[in-house]
């Protein structure tokens, strides 16, 4: 019998919330603000690596593929949950972003827009490769490729593992944005962490000193996200801020699985997948509206785009999950399972 882990639900939605939370500043100059650009700068230094230990954490059936053609099927459950979404929802942003491309940070050409779905999700650095129409679909797609990657590293024992990604998070590469390689080496260390964290869960249990180890954490994360890295010691800082701050929302999770704030947290978390698939159009139609036509107030206009992040709850139970053929073009068929996850 599979067992329920209830906090991880929860680490699931407060991941989600802090990733909406994220993209609910209407530009990046934070109105000048600089309460509101640590804000930012503290929720950017840890949360893909959380949701990336979190599908970790529910990705251990990976050690139970030990031929090709267990990993054919693997492969093709992960293509039909992650890719077919990516490549649906992105088709449909697509003549979104190209009527409002003077209203985006970040807009799209025609002539490149294939090749950079296909091959450059996070773009390759230049203007003529700016990514996925949605920019933090790279999330998805890389997710696919370190499934991808990962049966293959079976043989190895995952400490080795481990070792070995958290030395290559420290090196400096070169830019490598073809399938966006660079991420998938990158987050494939964080990938193994939640497998490992799965192996230990309960000894993890049995560890009494959690509401000290928020504390700890929290303090470290404040002060080291309050000074500036320089780019030679970056992914050091990267790698630290992402531990850390891991760590700190786990334990939270845990410590608040009991009482109503851990419920709500927890009813978010069942809508991960489909907030992060189609938070990017509720919130840009609120930004465009809101802040760059009516020119509203920055703070209110934040508030309502964290709101409008959280929509996709509704358009989830009102049509999408109610209407097969579109759950399974957008949503991967996914379902919410009692141990399972969006990102299984």
């Amino acid at each position: 019998m599979k067992k329920y882990y209830k906090d991880m639900d929860i680490a699931r939605g407060i991941g989600i919330f802090l990733v909406v939370l994220g993209h609910s500043f209407p530009d990046d100059k934070f109105n000048n603000n600089p309460i509101y650009a640590y804000i930012y700068k503290f929720i950017y230094s840890f949360h893909m690596p959380l949701f990336f230990i979190i599908s970790g954490f529910f990705a251990y059936k990976i050690y139970n593929i030990l031929n090709l053609s267990q990993y054919n099927k693997f492969i093709q459950g992960k293509f039909k949950r992650l890719m077919i979404p990516y490549f649906a929802i992105s088709l449909i942003a697509i003549p979104i972003k190209l009527y409002m491309n003077r209203y985006a940070a970040r807009p799209i050409d025609l002539n490149n827009l294939i090749v950079d779905v296909l091959l450059y999700p996070a773009g390759n650095g230049t203007v003529y490769h700016t990514g996925t129409p949605i920019q933090y679909f790279w999330f998805i797609y890389t997710l696919f490729f370190i499934f991808a990657v990962a049966p293959l590293l079976n043989k190895i024992p995952i400490k080795v593992v481990l070792i070995i990604t958290a030395i290559l998070n420290i090196v400096h590469f070169k830019p490598m944005p073809l399938f966006y390689a660079w991420g998938v080496i990158h987050y494939l260390f964080y990938i193994y962490l939640g497998i490992y964290f799965n192996r230990i869960y309960e000894e993890y249990e049995k560890f009494k000193y959690k509401k000290l180890l928020v504390v700890i954490a929290f303090i470290a994360l404040v002060l080291i996200n309050l000074k500036g890295v320089s780019a030679q010691f970056y992914n050091v800082y990267s790698l630290t801020t992402a531990l850390i701050g891991s760590i700190l929302f786990i334990n939270i999770s845990y410590l608040i699985s009991n009482n109503e704030l851990g419920e709500i947290f927890k009813y978010i978390g069942n809508y991960n997948y489909d907030i992060y698939l189609f938070s990017w159009f509720f919130q840009t139609g609120a930004r465009v509206v809101l802040f760059q036509m009516l020119k509203l107030n920055y703070t209110f206009v934040t508030i309502m785009m964290l709101i409008a992040g959280l929509l996709p709850i509704i358009l989830s139970d009102l049509i999408i999950k109610k209407v097969s053929i579109l759950d399974k073009i957008f949503l991967g068929n996914t379902r919410i399972e009692s141990c399972g996850g969006k990102y299984e």
